[in-house]
């Protein structure tokens, strides 16, 4: 279990990392972010 929350805070440092230094990705990052929710919500 240790694993797996280290993998996801892997995961968020390194997308944080890309939003800020590559244009463009923001956006594809947040309309996945964003469907996410509209499923978790329904």
């Amino acid at each position: 279990m240790k694993k797996f929350y280290l993998g996801i805070a892997i995961a968020l440092v390194l997308t944080a990392l890309v939003v800020l230094f590559v244009p463009g990705v923001d956006d594809f990052v947040e309309r996945t972010f964003q469907g996410y929710l509209g499923r978790a919500a329904r």
